[in-house]
């Protein structure tokens, strides 16, 4: 197994070694408080200029990758919430339709071989369905995709900062008068980002559950495997 590479090199090891030295001197006390007694629950300050800088650093990066993600998802979304529209009509014009019918011509295999204008606008309002919740699977695994790479991305330029913050920490602490003894690295904040995302792209998308159930039966002929995904007809109640 080979040797794993530095994730932080020797140049901006020592770039942020010499601004932990500057912020720990701004951060010195006077010298006549020097005299004075250090309080034993005493910890040195978090908010220091370089890990607010990280820190906005960092919140910067999510924001552009979260507007890039929905710059490329744009058009998609705006498919996925007109399919959303579509299935919705056509599944309440089903069921209008399969309500005219009396009940014992609403049978799986009347509807997929029976004669008259009814029956055919049955099979016509089904492929149609079918069709467009399929391409709302296509859409929302696209825009899944595209979620998932702008989070990792995310996510890992966060993984780095905090790398750096801990090579920076320690060299704060070191450079502290008097010493602060082991106060642990501050970690950055990410609940509010794209990075602190728990739920995938779910968050965002226009396409809510159009329903929550459908009668026994009805689409026991189905030509496909039943979809769960929001507007397809298994989610219609």
């Amino acid at each position: 197994m080979g040797t794993q590479p530095l994730r932080i090199g020797p140049f901006a090891r020592r770039l942020l070694e010499r601004r932990a030295r500057q912020d720990a001197e701004a951060a010195r006390p006077p010298r006549d408080a020097l005299s004075e007694p250090v309080p034993a629950d005493s910890t040195p300050a978090v908010a220091t200029p370089t890990i607010t800088a990280l820190q906005a650093r960092a919140n910067a990066y999510a924001r552009r990758e979260e507007q890039r993600f929905f710059a490329r998802c744009r058009r998609d979304l705006a498919e996925q919430r007109g399919l959303a529209q579509a299935l919705a009509a056509d599944l309440d014009a089903y069921d209008d339709r399969l309500e005219a019918l009396a009940p014992a011509e609403r049978t799986a295999s009347r509807i997929a071989e029976g004669d008259g204008v009814a029956y055919q606008e049955l099979r016509r309002l089904r492929r149609r369905i079918a069709q467009r919740n399929a391409r709302a699977e296509q859409l929302g695994a696209s825009i899944n995709a595209r979620f998932t790479a702008a989070r990792l991305r995310a996510s890992r330029h966060f993984d780095r900062s905090d790398e750096k913050i801990a090579v920076y920490w320690s060299a704060y602490l070191r450079a502290l008068t008097p010493p602060a003894g082991a106060v642990r690295a501050p970690a950055l904040h990410r609940a509010d980002s794209l990075a602190g995302r728990e739920t995938s792209v779910d968050i965002w998308r226009p396409v809510e559950p159009v329903g929550s159930g459908r009668p026994a039966g009805v689409w026991a002929s189905a030509p496909s495997t039943p979809s769960v995904e929001p507007g397809s007809p298994d989610a219609r109640t």
